[in-house]
């Protein structure tokens, strides 16, 4: 079996990477710059005891269809988790090129899986096609058929993943596909750096260092959170299961407000500084998923946010 994971050397992309190479799985790592993260990688294979000849690397720019249709045409492929993606601010700043990566370069993988016959594609969406904050929602845990309407919608880069969605639906309806997707919520880990959410990194991972960690959001803020390892586990999961009963899942895992988030680190290191922006009420973004579906999809229950806090800290201590 070989199955191709796009952003593979990215933050997510390289867990599922290791995920799969734990199975024994042979992995084609597409990305576009395949020297960035290549060495932090393959230090992770040894780390875990496998052999690294189970993985292939190929250069990958999901706007150019023929470099797409190359990888396709070169290897028998199971199955593709697509990772490749322009990130929030590259959608904010410069939409026109986000464009061409998030949704031209999406619906290219979505011609490819139909053109060659491609038994599974599993593709991470987010929370953000959710639009509003929580309190359009309510109280309630926000479930995978909820919707808020287009003027509740903040983020360009959550409209752009709206969009990959209904694509997903089209191609499954139109072609009877095989696509699943998953809207994570704040992922957090080490490596997270230079993203637009470095502080689902900073934390922890700063008074890990000794260093103080600013956070951009008041104490009251609440946020969902689920570890990086557990992120990636779900989208293997969802690629290798046979046969699945929806699309579209939830991720989950955990919801806490900011006075638990520190009490977590201060746990853990209890000469934590963290400092929080308390001008700042809340993030846009919902508070709180409802995530029983994948749960049950795929039997895999994410770790706690404690657990998850004590694998970024020593991943941090380990690497600094």
């Amino acid at each position: 079996m070989k199955i191709l994971v796009t952003g593979g050397l990215g933050f997510i992309g390289s867990r599922v990477v290791l995920q799969l190479l734990k199975r024994d799985i042979s992995v084609i790592v597409a990305d576009l710059d395949i020297n960035k993260n290549k060495d932090r990688l393959e230090n992770d294979i040894k780390k875990i005891g496998k052999d690294k000849n189970l993985l292939r690397y190929e250069q990958l720019d999901i706007t150019d269809i023929q470099n797409v249709e190359k990888i396709f045409q070169k290897y028998d492929l199971d199955s593709v988790i697509n990772l490749a993606y322009g990130i929030g601010a590259i959608c904010e700043e410069n939409p026109l090129l986000a464009s061409k990566i998030n949704i031209v370069g999406t619906t290219s993988i979505f011609e490819m899986i139909v053109k060659y016959k491609i038994r599974r594609l599993v593709f991470a969406s987010s929370e953000t096609v959710y639009g509003a904050n929580q309190e359009f929602f309510g109280n309630k845990a926000v479930t995978e058929n909820d919707f808020a309407g287009i003027d509740n919608h903040f983020f360009t880069y959550g409209v752009m993943k709206l969009l990959n969605e209904f694509m997903a639906e089209k191609y499954i309806k139109k072609h009877g596909c095989s696509i699943a997707y998953t809207r994570p919520s704040v992922v957090f880990g080490y490596g997270r750096q230079n993203t637009a959410l470095n502080w689902a990194e900073d934390f922890a991972a700063k008074p890990a260092l000794d260093k103080t960690a600013n956070l951009p959001f008041s104490k009251n803020n609440k946020d969902n959170w689920i570890y990086v390892e557990d992120c990636a586990e779900q989208l293997v999961r969802l690629a290798l299961k046979d046969k699945l009963n929806y699309s579209c899942f939830n991720t989950g895992s955990e919801t806490l407000d900011g006075h638990q988030l520190e009490k977590t680190v201060k746990k853990i290191i209890p000469n934590a500084n963290l400092v929080f922006d308390e001008n700042i009420k809340s993030t846009p973004l919902i508070d709180d998923q409802n995530d029983e579906r994948i749960r049950k999809e795929i039997d895999f229950n994410p770790r706690s946010f404690e657990d998850g806090v004590k694998c970024l800290i020593d991943d941090v201590r380990e690497n600094n």
